[in-house]
């Protein structure tokens, strides 16, 4: 995006952006929303979709929703995990390498849900690693694998919904090791 927020106010909140906003320039840091896809949305009609009958099954073709439909299929990758192993992994970084100058939005979800599962790899193994020198930790240790396969499974379904919305959605205790961590 060639324009810069910085110093105007955001279309939908009327946040004004300052230079000390980590926020990717294309979103709003207050309300989340994507600057380009609000305005495309409020200064013209939408026009009615192209129907796609493809094997008696009928979908919409727009744009935007493809845009968005890549940030929500980095996001739902994860749960891909459960069928084929490393797919969460492997898909949010094809999305990344195809569509690094086209698509910001599906971009930063891919680093997103790269970051969150790095993130619950290295909980994990934080919480097991005092099992070998403390073996009474073992009991609270199976209570956090709970919880983190809990937010493996609930997280990314809340992700998917926001991204629906055009939505950045930032996964809470994560690293950041990707992409531009959320201003709190």
């Amino acid at each position: 995006m060639d324009v810069s927020y910085e110093g105007k106010p955001c279309p939908k909140c009327s946040y004004k952006r300052t230079e000390l906003d980590s926020s990717p320039q294309w979103q709003c840091p207050n309300c989340g929303v994507v600057y380009v896809k609000f305005l495309q949305t409020q200064s013209a009609p939408a026009p009615a979709p192209a129907i796609r009958r493809t094997a008696g099954v009928e979908s919409a073709a727009n744009p935007a929703v493809q845009s968005s439909g890549l940030a929500m299929f980095a996001h739902l990758s994860i749960l891909g995990n459960l069928i084929v192993p490393l797919m969460g992994i492997v898909v949010p970084i094809v999305i990344w390498v195809i569509k690094s100058d086209k698509d910001e939005m599906a971009v930063a979800s891919a680093k997103e849900a790269l970051n969150f599962q790095i993130s619950v790899s290295l909980w994990a193994l934080a919480v097991g690693l005092p099992v070998l020198l403390i073996p009474p930790w073992f009991m609270a240790a199976i209570l956090v694998w709970a919880v983190l396969a809990l937010a493996l499974l609930i997280l990314p379904i809340i992700a998917t919904v926001k991204v629906a919305g055009a939505n950045t959605y930032y996964y809470p205790i994560t690293l950041h090791i990707f992409g531009d961590a959320p201003i709190e």
